[in-house]
């Protein structure tokens, strides 16, 4: 599958479209007789009641069309942009890149009705990011998955020292911290990296790559608008991406906080059952 198409463009089928077809053709047949029967003698209410039958009728066979042209674009372009090796496009270059006509326009509401991800239209920049994540795969062997781990956390903590700005330093160290704690949770049980599968392969080569477009414009000698709007927004979104690495954490424990609760709940049962849940100090005098 594409990995920028949706689930709900890989549901949508060809043969929807002959089924919504032969659904309205039936419909509208048997709404036209009943309208028939009536015996509406005026011609011009009975041609308005065959017009106002047959368009209501016909409006599943409309939805259904409207959604595999959607779909059909929605997977030409995806294919396009899936061959495309930069993380980001000019808006003003991307009919000629993708061969489309009004790409960005045309990304922007496929990517608004949910036909595809994992890219954005960023009006300010002018710009089609793209997510082209690095791998950041941990490997069972622990002893190569720990230089991997040491390899992310110190390209963290080097952006972090060049960065300046200690409001964008602070966040970077809470998502240095709490990466480094998702890396030990999967090196000590490595069946968790596929939960923490999508924090290794997106989020987190993604934040890098934020943190490095930070750093490059925060040493520009003249902060000029498009500068200074860049930087706003990582650093807004450096707030999304810190909760965002702190429930990865806690997920990655979900399973042991249902072990934990069923466990609890089996020594409850056994001690009540077993009598031996008084409180001591309880029916002394």
């Amino acid at each position: 599958m594409n990995r920028y198409l949706t689930e709900k463009t890989e549901k949508m089928r060809w043969w929807h479209v002959p089924v919504a077809l032969l659904s309205t053709m039936m419909t509208a047949a048997a709404i036209q007789v009943w309208v028939e029967d009536r015996d509406i003698g005026d011609p011009v209410i009975r041609l308005l009641a065959h017009i106002t039958v047959t368009g209501l009728m016909a409006w599943p066979l409309i939805h259904v069309a409207r959604c595999w042209w959607w779909r059909r674009e929605a997977r030409k372009i995806a294919g396009r942009l899936a061959r495309r090796p930069e993380a980001s496009l000019p808006l003003a270059d991307l009919d000629r890149a993708l061969g489309v006509k009004n790409a960005a326009k045309r990304i922007r509401r496929l990517t608004e009705k949910g036909y595809l991800q994992l890219v954005g239209v960023d009006e300010d920049a002018q710009r089609l990011w793209l997510s082209k994540p690095e791998t950041v795969v941990v490997k069972e062997a622990p002893e190569e998955a720990g230089e991997d781990c040491d390899d992310v956390l110190r390209s963290i903590r080097k952006l972090n020292d060049d960065i300046a700005d200690e409001a964008v330093s602070e966040k970077i160290e809470r998502i240095e911290a709490v990466t480094a704690s998702i890396f030990r949770a999967v090196e000590e049980r490595p069946e968790r990296a596929e939960s923490a599968r999508r924090f290794m392969n997106y989020y987190l080569p993604t934040t890098l790559r934020l943190l490095e477009s930070y750093r490059l414009m925060e040493g520009q000698s003249y902060q000029g608008e498009n500068i200074q709007a860049a930087r706003h927004r990582i650093e807004e979104v450096l707030d999304k991406l810190v909760s965002a690495t702190e429930q990865q954490q806690d997920k990655l424990f979900s399973a042991e906080a249902l072990d934990v609760d069923g466990e609890i709940r089996v020594l409850e049962t056994m001690m009540a059952s077993d009598g031996l849940t008084h409180v001591r100090g309880m029916g002394q005098g």
